[in-house]
């Protein structure tokens, strides 16, 4: 797990410098619901790559919303639904942590481990435009791996996704 905040720490310190950097907006670009694809990045002997295809749904009411992940790669896939807590930072970025599970499909290998394990999320979003967003987190599946107790896989995912 260690070698994993590697990758997460950096692209989480990234996004936040871009989400700064841009210029204020005359319209704010707050990062809403979306769709998106992009790559993701396990470690769980040596660095494995592989691709993931995200979605959020935001509750306009409440700071929190429904996430799902869908990881590929290590020779398997899998599902990470997430509820989600968002503190908003600045008018075109959030920082946010979910919580929920990783569910590996056909009882294969994937980059978030080899069994369903609960999940945590900690991730940032960064809107470019009224449609388009930057993403990265970190999917953090505790006790995943069978045989090995209390063994975290950590993937770390990045894309980007059309806002609706």
């Amino acid at each position: 797990m260690k070698s994993s905040l590697h990758f997460a720490l950096p692209l989480l310190l990234v996004s936040a410098l871009v989400a700064n950097a841009l210029p204020a907006a005359a319209e704010e670009f707050t990062p809403g619901s979306y769709l998106g694809a992009g790559v993701a990045l396990g470690s769980n002997n040596g660095t494995i790559v592989g691709g993931n295809v995200a979605g959020r749904y935001k509750f306009d009411t409440a700071p929190i919303s429904l996430r799902t992940s869908v990881l590929f790669g290590n020779g398997g896939t899998s599902v990470v639904p997430t509820i989600s807590y968002d503190v908003p930072v600045g008018d075109r970025a959030n920082v946010y942590l979910g919580a929920g599970g990783s569910f590996v499909t056909n009882n294969n290998s994937s980059l978030t481990g080899d069994r369903s394990a609960f999940a945590i999320q900690p991730g940032v979003e960064v809107s470019l435009s009224k449609n388009i967003l930057l993403y990265g987190n970190a999917v953090i599946a505790l006790d995943s791996y069978s045989g090995i107790s209390n063994r975290a896989a950590t993937a770390v995912q990045g894309g980007i996704g059309f806002q609706f």
